[in-house]
């Protein structure tokens, strides 16, 4: 991942968390608990791993995988907010987390266990917030994520992708109840990362990669969903 792709990222989720809250990160109106939000993505992907081993289940990764990608979206906010809580402004905010990741994916640790993530929180956190994104956590999350999808590239797609769809989501009633997440009998996490594989090239090499993306699977929902 190029320095400038790791500042794409930062600056998408500020984008997309703006959709939300306008005010932020500088002084946002809506309360956000991007650390909890994690946790329960985390109990999310582990339902994946076929944990229970009181009983027969079998493990779908690639679920687990977009799970890791959803904490990714929390993890730069929150690594966001606390840099601005320490009265950084927005563009040092979104350097601070672009070189966090810059750094994180230069490392490349071995992570055993998803339970890493937590015990990451824990050191990374201060005394006035006990479990925080810094250094550690993305250390473990991107490691992780490199694990799951092969390369950096691959993680900047597919963040991409779920980001566009996040926001298709949001435009075609996701709130409202409206929105059909089952797209002729696939998950819309499915199709859509078969249709960023088609177009990878085509996203990455735009100018507005995640524009592209969101073009791509509006036109694709609109076309191929709701109008069948």
């Amino acid at each position: 991942m190029t320095p400038n792709q790791a500042r794409q990222l930062v600056a998408m989720q500020v984008a997309f968390n703006q959709v939300i809250d306008p005010d932020y990160p500088a002084a946002p109106k809506v309360k956000r608990d991007d650390v909890k939000a994690i946790l329960v993505e985390l109990g999310e992907y582990f339902e994946h791993t076929a944990y229970k081993w009181w009983k027969k289940q079998s493990a779908d990764w690639s679920q687990a995988n977009m799970e890791l990608i959803d904490i990714l979206h929390f993890a730069m906010s929150d690594a966001i907010e606390h840099a601005c809580r320490n009265r950084v402004d927005t563009t040092a905010a979104i350097e601070h987390v672009a070189q966090l990741i810059i750094k994180s994916f230069a490392k490349q640790r071995n992570v055993e266990d998803g339970k890493e993530l937590v015990s990451a929180l824990a050191k990374d956190g201060d005394s006035e917030h006990s479990l925080v994104c810094g250094a550690n956590f993305f250390d473990v999350l991107l490691s992780m994520l490199v694990e799951a999808y092969g390369d950096a590239d691959t993680v900047y797609l597919t963040y991409i992708g779920k980001n566009a769809l996040n926001n298709l989501r949001q435009q075609r009633g996701y709130k409202q109840g409206t929105y059909i997440k089952m797209w002729h009998g696939e998950e819309d996490n499915e199709v859509m990362m078969r249709l960023l594989a088609e177009h990878q090239d085509a996203i990455i090499n735009a100018e507005q990669p995640l524009v592209h993306a969101q073009t791509l699977l509006l036109d694709h929902y609109d076309q191929q969903v709701v109008s069948a």
